[in-house]
């Protein structure tokens, strides 16, 4: 099929000072074979585990009789105290494990072989995550966890917390090569309490479930070796995350709330004794709650909690200024969106410095002046936070400036998961740019593994290569199918060559003429040149 012209993304030309045989060669970036390394090869924040000080206990968990738990503390990044969490050994039998799993793991393959198990999580990536339970109802992939929860991990939540605590929701989740990698530190302020099972041996995979005390990911970034059976429990106020950097690793993670009335209405009550005393984690937390209910009453409380430097709460109503999350254009306020993520950044939060670095590297007319220096000043404190967003932003700026440390950046990026920053980086192996070999095998591999994550244009890409049977097996039909997607999400080549396909009942579907020509109009409005000629060119004519 033609109509395809490789991307719609530009990647910057190599400088001639770069070409091999100019300027300094790549030895000493450690590449004496004159290529970039591979993400495999990349230094990734140390798998420091955490270190228990007090001596576990011996308690029954359910059936389970002589369950080790380990209690533990860690600081609450930019904010005053600790947060407290338990972690259990072995509280999960082999079968029970086994037995979740393969009933989760089917479930999870149907739901993203369907299309579905994306929705998106805390950083707006999708999750590859199924739902066992809703509203605190399992379902039919919940039934071998029923038993678990009424027996077991209920009881466990309701002995630390309180005896009225109640399941609102569980998922499944996987973090496998070419899906999800990361996720960013994070607090689960709609639950009450937090439940994380690991259902394999924790020697399958390197990194995984961790804590973090602070904004220094090198520092006081530490994980919890979680084996096959074992889990941890905590509340909304500990900061945590997961950093699989090889393997696999499958979790179950459970959410309670602290009455069966406050999951049936979506409520946060646990707040209302902390907002009475003006406790900024409360105020922030009770605002969240009230999002969707009473916008005006949720961004009074999240102003409160500015008030008081809550570094969450300062980026959050700096997102709502930028871009209402109901789209009431009085609300926004471009200048005080930005005093808002200033702040928040001199105060170390490391989402701020991203995307006001990443805004600023750009500038946006009539809302936000360019500003290079500070953009990259930003990105760089964010970067060394392990920022994957940071590390995309701050790798595209220095390859535009001919900075061959962009593509560690990019790399560092992919590490992560990065959607966009694994689909630039699949372009460069295409082309052969900043010394990276032509090398079809790996510029597939970041295609997919950025198509997998809903990259439009990497979509598209991927149609293409399905379609000529370019390093994968020819698939037409789902070619097709890649097309159609990428052009409901926006991509100027996958809306031409979904066109096409159209036009020519390429892949099994039904020839549309107009329809054809309606795509192919949409891509030419987006500026594609080929769109543009074709359509003038009467190619789309019936």
């Amino acid at each position: 099929m033609s109509g395809y012209s490789g991307t719609d993304c530009q990647i910057p030309s190599v400088p001639s000072s770069f070409a091999p045989g100019h300027g300094e060669g790549l030895e000493d970036k450690g590449c004496g074979n004159g290529t970039w390394t591979s993400v495999e090869q990349l230094v990734a924040v140390p798998v420091r585990p955490f270190t228990f000080t007090e001596a576990p206990q011996t308690i029954t968990a359910g059936g389970q009789y002589g369950v080790l738990e380990y209690h533990g503390s860690i600081s609450k990044p930019h904010h005053p105290g600790e947060a407290e969490f338990y972690l259990l050994r072995g509280v999960l039998t082999e079968n029970e494990a086994a037995q979740l799993l393969a009933t989760c793991s089917q479930a999870l393959s149907e739901a993203i072989g369907s299309g579905k198990g994306r929705d998106l999580d805390v950083d707006g990536r999708p999750r590859f995550a199924v739902e066992v339970a809703e509203l605190g109802v399992l379902d039919g992939k919940g039934s071998a966890l029923r038993p678990l929860v009424e027996t077991v991990l209920l009881p466990l939540v309701r002995q630390k917390y309180g005896q009225t605590a109640a399941l609102s929701s569980a998922c499944f989740r996987r973090f496998v090569p070419e899906e999800r990698r990361f996720i960013p530190p994070h607090q689960e302020y709609d639950s009450f309490a937090v439940m994380t099972i690991a259902l394999q041996e924790s020697a399958s995979y390197t990194g995984g479930f961790f804590l973090q005390g602070s904004g220094k990911a090198f520092v006081d970034r530490k994980f919890l070796q979680l084996g096959r059976g074992d889990l941890c429990i905590f509340q909304y106020d500990l900061c945590h995350g997961v950093d699989v950097q090889e393997g696999s690793h499958l979790e179950l993670v459970l959410h309670f709330k602290d009455s069966p009335q406050a999951v049936a209405d979506g409520s946060c009550p646990w707040y209302s004794k902390m907002v009475e005393v003006g406790d900024p984690d409360g105020l922030f937390g009770h605002a969240l709650s009230l999002v969707k209910k009473d916008f005006p009453a949720a961004k009074e409380f999240v102003e409160k909690a500015c008030e008081q430097d809550h570094v969450e709460a300062l980026y959050t109503a700096a997102e709502w200024f930028w871009d209402s999350p109901f789209g009431l254009e009085e609300s926004q306020n471009s200048s005080a969106s930005v005093e808002l993520w200033r702040r928040a950044a001199e105060l170390g939060h490391c989402r701020s410095r991203s995307r006001l670095g990443s805004l600023l590297m750009q500038g946006v007319p009539g809302r936000l002046q360019q500003d290079i220096w500070e953009g990259k000043r930003l990105l760089r404190l964010a970067f060394e936070q392990d920022d994957p967003d940071a590390a995309f932003h701050l790798g595209q700026a220095l390859l535009q400036d001919g900075d061959r440390d962009g593509v560690t950046k990019l790399l560092a990026a992919c590490a992560k998961g990065h959607p966009r920053a694994c689909f630039q980086v699949a372009e460069l192996y295409r082309e052969g740019q900043f010394q990276f070999p032509k090398d079809l095998r790996q510029s597939v591999r970041y295609t997919k593994w950025a198509a997998h994550q809903g990259d439009a244009q990497a979509l598209s890409n991927l149609g293409h290569l399905l379609i000529n049977g370019m390093g994968v097996v020819k698939d037409e039909a789902k070619a097709v199918r890649l097309f159609r997607h990428a052009a409901k999400l926006g991509a100027a080549e996958g809306m031409l060559n979904y066109g096409l396909a159209l036009l020519r009942g390429s892949g099994g579907v039904k020839v549309d003429y107009q329809e054809a020509l309606e795509w192919a109009q949409k891509s030419a409005a987006l500026g594609h040149s080929l769109a543009h000629q074709q359509c003038l060119g009467g190619s789309f004519r019936d």
